[in-house]
């Protein structure tokens, strides 16, 4: 048996990362997503404009700290498709506005109830589909009437507090998971070195960048302003996708700063980390910069330059943790952070 001192753990990277971001992160996100789920019962409850108004800004700080948290995409929030039953995208062929309009034109009952609607499509589970209910075409109902709309977005929001709250349980001190996280042995299952560990943490930050770039960038921004549709872009209805995506970038840069890699890393590779850090900084100083809302954004001549550079600025952050952090770590080159789960 391998013994690990309870300061010996605090030293691995996986350790950090459990403690310093890992769990805050998604004790924020179970919190806010209770505080949504409270927000549009309320509204449900006691319909008009300063319930709606409540339950859209719940709304706005839940997505907030999903970006934060939805960098952890393995573990608890990977196992039982918790991601996708949480965020449904990327959603190229509109499969979840087609579903969520179905079900509200036929008033589908079943739906009403949380435990029900977990065992239905990730589609109609999550925080894009919340996003149609609160602001798409016919929201505004909701300020009047408490009807099936009302209680499907319901049911939604505290489905997502619940899973919210399984993510965060998972990852609780003396949990399997954690345990193998906090301290890898040989022949544990899923981590066994801590090289492992440190090849999931990367393997995460590479991920997130590809998936702000692929999913949430490229596809609104177009081959050319003419072919640009802000409509592409995730929860454009609510203008939740800037912040959703800097919430993201936020969430990848704090995750590396808790890894502790600038402390542990030889002293000649110090500067990987910093030119990391560099990279994401500008995308953040470029997205706050953006002017227009998502639906007009990705045209606007002016907005479409920040946004492309937002693209590099990530493209390039992910190159120096796939090619350079990878090998200062010591993980096997060739590293695919899109390989497995």
């Amino acid at each position: 048996f391998l013994f690990t001192s309870p300061a010996a753990a605090q030293e691995t990277s996986g350790a950090r990362v459990a403690e310093e971001f890992a769990r805050p992160a998604l004790a924020a996100l179970a919190q806010s997503a209770e505080a949504l789920a409270d927000a549009v019962e309320a509204l449900c409850e006691t319909p008009g404009e300063p319930a709606l108004a409540d339950a859209r800004n719940a709304f706005a700080v839940t997505v907030e700290d999903w970006g934060q948290a939805s960098v952890l995409r393995f573990g608890p929030l990977a196992a039982d498709n918790r991601f996708e039953r949480i965020f449904f995208w990327p959603d190229p062929r509109g499969i979840a506005l087609r579903q969520v309009q179905k079900l509200l034109a036929e008033e589908d009952k079943s739906a009403t109830i949380p435990e029900n609607l977990a065992g239905k499509s990730a589609a109609l589970q999550g925080l894009p589909a919340l996003g149609f209910v609160l602001h798409g075409a016919g929201a505004d109902e909701l300020a009047r009437e408490g009807g099936f709309r009302c209680r499907y977005g319901a049911a939604v929001a505290r489905n997502v507090a619940d899973i919210a709250g399984e993510v965060l349980a998972g990852w609780q001190a003396e949990t399997p998971f954690a345990t193998i996280f906090v301290a890898p042995a040989p022949g544990s299952e899923p981590y066994r070195s801590e090289a492992e560990v440190d090849g999931e943490i990367v393997k995460a930050l590479t991920t997130t960048f590809q998936y702000v770039r692929a999913a949430e960038l490229l596809p609104p921004l177009g081959e050319e302003p003419k072919k640009a549709n802000g409509k592409r872009a995730p929860l454009w209805r609510s203008d939740l996708s800037f912040r959703l995506m800097t919430t993201q970038i936020k969430g990848a840069r704090d995750l590396l700063d808790a890894a502790g890699y600038s402390g542990t890393l030889a002293e000649d590779g110090g500067w990987i980390v910093d030119s990391i850090d560099f990279e994401l900084e500008n995308a953040l100083r470029m997205l706050d910069e953006v002017e227009g809302a998502a639906e007009t954004a990705f045209k606007d001549e002016a907005d479409r330059g920040r946004l492309n550079f937002v693209n590099l600025a990530l493209d390039h952050a992910g190159h120096l943790v796939s090619e350079q952090l990878s090998a200062a770590l010591g993980l096997t080159m060739g590293f695919n952070a899109l390989d497995g789960d």
